[in-house]
Formats: C-alpha cells, structure tokens, sequence
C-alpha cells in the first residue's frame, strides 16, 4: 500500500479542479489557463487527475479521478 504525498500547490491545484473546469492544452505553445505543466504533469503521473476529451477553442479538460477526490477529501495524505 503507498502512501501519497501532496504538496501544497498540488493541494490547491486539485481544490481548484474541483471547484470548475479548468481546459488546457497539451501543446506548450498554446494557453494553459495558468496551470504548471510540471505540476499537472506530476498530478496525471499519481493517478489524483485525468484529461478528458479536446473541446473545440478550449482544450482538454482536467478532472478529478477518484482517488483524487479521495486525497482532497482525506486530508495531505491518503493510504492507496
């Protein structure tokens, strides 16, 4: 069983996508509505977020997986 771990920008990344629909872009060229492409690369990488399907001019958008809603809820650590 892992732990996982979220720091507080992670933390206030998932409370944000919680609270709307953040859209971005995959391409580095393009818009990435203020979102650290480390950051939201990190949060994909353990599984807290997924991107749904492009949207026509908006991107993709980031939503919660479970286990995302998961570790917001519980608390800076959720045994997975």
């Amino acid at each position: 069983m892992a732990t996982i771990r979220l720091t507080k920008t992670g933390r206030d990344y998932l409370q944000r996508f919680a609270e709307a629909t953040v859209h971005v872009y995959r391409d580095p060229a393009k818009p990435g509505s203020g979102v650290s492409r480390p950051a939201l690369d990190r949060l994909l990488r353990d599984g807290l977020v997924r991107l749904g399907d492009h949207a026509p001019l908006k991107g993709r958008p980031i939503e919660l997986t479970d286990l995302g809603r998961a570790v917001l809820a519980g608390g800076k650590e959720l045994n997975a």
